[in-house]
């Protein structure tokens, strides 16, 4: 029973050590921000084109042209799109909350308060939840064989929050 005990605060010990060395790795990290001319590298909405045209129906007809109408190739290729169509969307999402994030650590750093950036910030934020949300639902449809999801919106959201954040650096950097 002891050898149980003393195995258990081990383990509660060992536990507790590497979440503090976690934790202290997270909160020593300074998170810089890229200087204004490195923003197209780090936040580069381009990198999502390819997305506005992966579920167009050109492709499918081609397979069925050349398959002879094979349906199984066709699930399968939609089946894929899809999958891939979802990672572009994770990205964006993970892109959007990036900038989110660098946005608020610029208004952090800022000598003026600007509850309007804050405001914007919670309805841009807001909208592009709701658009995810929306072309998930489409995408789900999709995998049946329902219309098809527009990423367009999601790229011009993360487009618009870019140009947002490299405004707001420059005045930042400026004052």
């Amino acid at each position: 029973m002891t050898i149980v005990l003393f195995g258990a605060a081990l383990l509660l010990v060992l536990l507790g050590v590497a979440f503090g060395m976690l934790f202290a790795k997270l909160l020593s990290h300074e998170r810089a921000l890229p200087t204004p001319e490195e923003w197209d590298d780090v936040f580069s909405p381009g990198r999502y084109k390819a997305m506005e045209r992966l579920l167009e129906e050109t492709d499918y007809r081609y397979v069925s042209v050349q398959s002879g109408d094979n349906k199984i190739l066709q699930k399968r290729l939609r089946h894929q799109r899809v999958r891939i169509f979802g990672s572009y969307v994770n990205c964006l999402s993970q892109d959007f909350t990036r900038i989110c994030n660098a946005i608020k650590k610029v208004m952090v750093d800022s000598q003026v308060d600007r509850p309007d950036l804050a405001g914007l910030l919670m309805k841009q934020h807001f909208i592009f939840t709701f658009t995810v949300l929306t072309i998930e639902f489409r995408l789900l449809l999709y995998t049946f064989g329902l219309g098809a999801p527009d990423g367009r919106s999601l790229i011009q959201a993360l487009e618009s929050m870019c140009a947002q954040l490299r405004t707001l650096s420059l005045v930042v950097d400026a004052a």
